[in-house]
């Protein structure tokens, strides 16, 4: 395949060429590579934080109703549901935490320890204790490590939940930080001992529910709605600036590689531009000789694509290295309960394999032009070119 051997010719021989095209397509993919890796990063990181640590459906009361009475049975139901992955009865209040002369507002969530850590994989947030405990020890209490350090308590140490007029005395038994608010006001105790403080029987306030695929909470939700007069939420619900960014993220994604697709495709097919118009003698040439219009189009589109390759894996090297030292630059912003913010960044198999796709395409699109423009020369007036 002649076209091949002047295409290769060409691109070992004009090597200034060579290398500005597969600078500039190896900076557009890397920019890609950046994008994608830091992006993707921010959405693990968001769902992990507000999505995974946060049931993805609320069982709340029917209207009129302050509690779930038949919380068993509804929960036995709601298991059967395709999807369903955990389920957990709660008695979430709003109350006081004291020890010593330290009074600080917290949220109070009554549980089966089982239950809730299927729902919630809440011993992997432990620090300190075993979530377990609580199954056993109804006087125990679990709390957020924010909260422990504002109320100067450790484990071991006794304090007093309040509820209106009610308290109980509980021990703090471990410690926990999510890496979230809830770190500044949670506390878990064991659903009998919430039960007693609040005073309404064997009741409770909301059951969590967490599915296979978040995204399928919606619907789930309207289905959930549909079979009773119980009232189910989604996450979504809950957090629509979060839904919205983390389902809109691969359109806004999907623009902003459109947008720096076609910037690098005109800087790309404008050197190129340069290089036929440098060229008409030996297209003329070559015409001459009996080459057709197509085989000039195929040099052009060839030369571009061999440039193609290369410069998409330098782009991908040069991405990903970008996109992690941007993620060991020092952050002076912190994250509420975590104590220290981070930038991730998620490196997965296929970005690199769409850089490459984008490298082939970008190449591609910008010798268009530039390749038909040449096989459309007159071969008498190209030789007598200058």
């Amino acid at each position: 395949m002649f076209e091949l051997d002047i295409a290769l010719r060409h691109v070992t021989t004009n090597r200034r060429g060579t290398a500005f095209t597969l600078i500039s397509v190896a900076i557009a993919v890397g920019i890609i590579i950046m994008s994608l890796g830091l992006t993707e990063g921010v959405r693990v990181q968001i769902v992990k934080n507000t999505v995974e640590k946060n049931p993805h459906l609320i069982i709340s009361p029917k209207k009129g109703e302050s509690y779930i009475s038949m919380y068993r049975s509804l929960s036995d139901l709601v298991k059967i549901y395709p999807g369903v992955s955990a389920v957990s009865p709660r008695l979430v209040g709003q109350g006081a935490a004291r020890f010593g002369n330290k009074v600080q507002a917290v949220e109070f969530v009554g549980v089966h320890p089982v239950e809730e850590n299927q729902l919630m994989a809440v011993q992997e947030s432990m620090i300190s204790g075993n979530f377990s405990d609580l199954r056993f020890n109804k006087i125990g209490a679990i709390l957020g490590v924010k909260l422990a350090e504002d109320l100067k308590i450790r484990p071991g140490g006794d304090f007093y939940l309040y509820l209106k007029n009610n308290s109980i005395r509980l021990k703090v038994i471990g410690l926990l930080e999510k890496g979230t608010v809830k770190d500044e006001t949670l506390v878990y105790v064991s659903l009998d001992t919430v039960q007693a403080l609040v005073g309404q029987g064997d009741v409770v306030s909301e059951i969590g529910v967490k599915l296979v695929d978040f995204t399928g909470a919606p619907a789930m939700a309207v289905q959930m709605n549909g079979n009773s007069r119980y009232i189910t939420t989604s996450w979504q619900d809950f957090n629509k600036e979060i839904a919205r960014f983390v389902g809109n993220q691969n359109i806004t994604n999907m623009l902003f590689y459109i947008f720096i697709l076609l910037i690098s495709a005109f800087v790309i097919a404008n050197t190129t531009i340069m290089v036929v118009s440098r060229r008409k003698k030996e297209i003329g040439i070559l015409m001459a000789m009996g080459a057709e219009r197509r085989s000039i189009l195929m040099i052009f589109l060839l030369e571009n694509m061999l440039i193609s390759v290369p410069a998409g894996v330098l782009g991908c090297m040069l991405g990903f290295a970008l996109a992690r030292l941007i993620t060991l630059l020092p952050l002076n912003v912190t994250s509420t309960g975590a104590g220290k913010a981070v930038i991730l960044i998620a490196a997965r198999p296929e970005y690199f394999a769409y850089a490459m796709a984008f490298a082939l395409a970008l190449n591609l699109i910008s010798g268009l032009y530039p390749a038909y423009s040449a096989a459309l020369l007159d071969p008498v007036e190209a030789i007598g070119s200058e």
